[in-house]
């Protein structure tokens, strides 16, 4: 499990981290797609919380990557239809779900977390490391 907090970590940082996480632990997960989801997801946290407080947790599960990030804002996201192009927002939670195999939102007693998953393939490609392949 890999676990990454607004107080140490900046979007970057958690894409960095969350590489090397995924080079050690599931190499045969979609390295670009997890990345961009961390920033995305990471970035609208920073964006849209009061002191822009999050925490993310990255863990493997049968077969599954997920990704969990949590923060304050009781504000649950909404999906955009049809988002401006012109550098405002609303595209990231249309990406995520684009990215992932599943999403959620779900309220927590502080705000709320969004969850994505990603089923891992298996064989002798997913055992490597992602340096090796």
């Amino acid at each position: 499990m890999f676990t990454a907090h607004s107080q140490a970590s900046s979007p970057a940082d958690a894409r960095r981290l969350a590489a090397a996480y995924l080079d050690a632990h599931c190499p045969g997960a979609d390295a670009e797609a997890v990345q961009i989801v961390v920033s995305e997801l990471v970035t609208n946290a920073v964006r849209h919380t009061p002191d822009g407080t999050w925490s993310l947790v990255l863990r493997l599960e049968e077969g599954q990557l997920i990704l969990e990030i949590t923060d304050d804002s009781p504000e649950l996201p909404t999906p955009r239809p049809n988002p401006p192009l012109d550098g405002r927002g609303g595209l990231g939670l249309g990406l995520v779900e684009k990215l992932s195999d599943h999403t959620a939102v779900a309220p927590t007693a502080r705000g709320k977390t969004i969850t994505a998953w990603w089923k891992l393939p298996t064989g002798d490609h997913a055992e490597r490391p992602a340096s090796e392949r």
